[in-house]
């Protein structure tokens, strides 16, 4: 790994999609559709997502979930090398419509969470439905906390096939034991708590003192905050060691002292991590990566509801300021 090229990558490709957005976007979906381009190692192609985004502008009014902020975002991930935009495009709102007719709800998540849907539609409505069966067992599990922005996990998640009473009963194990160990209560740990159950669904206590010695070793080391949670989850589940750690800090440092980091020093570690969740994951046997296609869903999932709920939150920061 040359900490320096990827660099180099990261502030090419930074400028270009920066350019491409405008000044509209949240600097923070900008980071974020870098470090997708950059940590799955595609070149972006302004061209290309122009024509994504115009596939989905064309599909969508302007109170759609998708407008805005996100559009950019959403355009990314659908503009995949070797597809037909307009067969994605028609793909996306087909799997989501699915979602909404087993009872989740019309918003930026359940888009998200159609992302993670298998193409074959004859397989959409089992998908959806162990999806909301497992979502509703979490919500009786934590009310308050479950919420839209759990949907990419449940249809991640939900592809295991499990008991979704059990598997929802695990994930909050892990939640209670995760925060005693010093985790901070809230989203980022119940998407935490779902990640350590990717791989089996039993509660396994070693991978709660593990997660604990990532978080540990990446406070002494960086910024961290909650929103990486879910990647320590994954980089515990996959059993990603110190060596590896140390990289990830390595290229994070290199990162934070770029001109796009300067006030979102956080979003460094998140590139570090996801970039080296891409190399790492390449050789991983395929039974541990069967719930995804390939590791670049895996980094959607999470990439995505982190800067989803940061946009929604500076909207919402935004709106009240206006009010007051």
């Amino acid at each position: 790994m040359d900490t320096n090229v990827i660099r180099r990558e990261v502030e090419t490709t930074y400028d270009k999609v920066k350019s491409l957005a405008g000044w509209a976007v949240d600097k923070t979906v900008v980071l974020t559709i870098t470090s997708y381009y950059v940590t799955s190692e595609r070149e972006f192609d302004a061209v290309s997502l122009n024509r994504s985004m115009d596939a989905l502008k064309s599909r969508t009014g302007w109170l759609s979930p998708l407008r805005g902020n996100l559009l950019p975002m959403m355009a990314a991930f659908l503009n995949q090398p070797g597809t037909v935009i307009d067969e994605e495009v028609d793909r996306l709102f087909a799997k989501q419509q699915v979602l909404k007719g087993v009872g989740f709800r019309n918003t930026i998540h359940s888009y998200l969470a159609a992302l993670l849907m298998t193409n074959d539609q004859e397989l959409y409505e089992n998908e959806a439905r162990q999806a909301k069966r497992l979502y509703d067992a979490m919500k009786k599990q934590h009310f308050f906390l479950t919420s839209d922005d759990d949907y990419a996990y449940a249809v991640l998640l939900g592809k295991r096939g499990a008991d979704p009473v059990e598997h929802a009963k695990s994930m909050r194990t892990y939640y209670d034991a995760l925060r005693t160990e010093g985790f901070r209560s809230g989203n980022e740990l119940q998407w935490l708590s779902q990640v350590m159950t990717y791989v089996h669904i039993e509660f396994n206590p070693s991978l709660v003192a593990r997660a604990t010695e990532v978080l540990t070793h990446f406070k002494r080391e960086t910024k961290v905050r909650p929103v990486h949670y879910p990647m320590i989850g994954f980089l515990t589940v996959f059993g990603i060691g110190d060596a590896e750690l140390k990289k990830i800090v390595e290229l994070t440092h290199v990162l934070e002292a770029s001109k796009p980091f300067k006030w979102n020093r956080e979003m460094a570690l998140s590139i570090g991590l996801g970039y080296s969740m891409h190399e790492l994951t390449e050789d991983v046997e395929e039974a541990n990566i069967s719930l995804a296609t390939s590791v670049e869903l895996i980094l959607q999932a999470q990439q995505a509801v982190m800067a989803a709920t940061i946009a929604a939150m500076a909207a919402s920061s935004a709106a009240n300021s206006a009010n007051t």
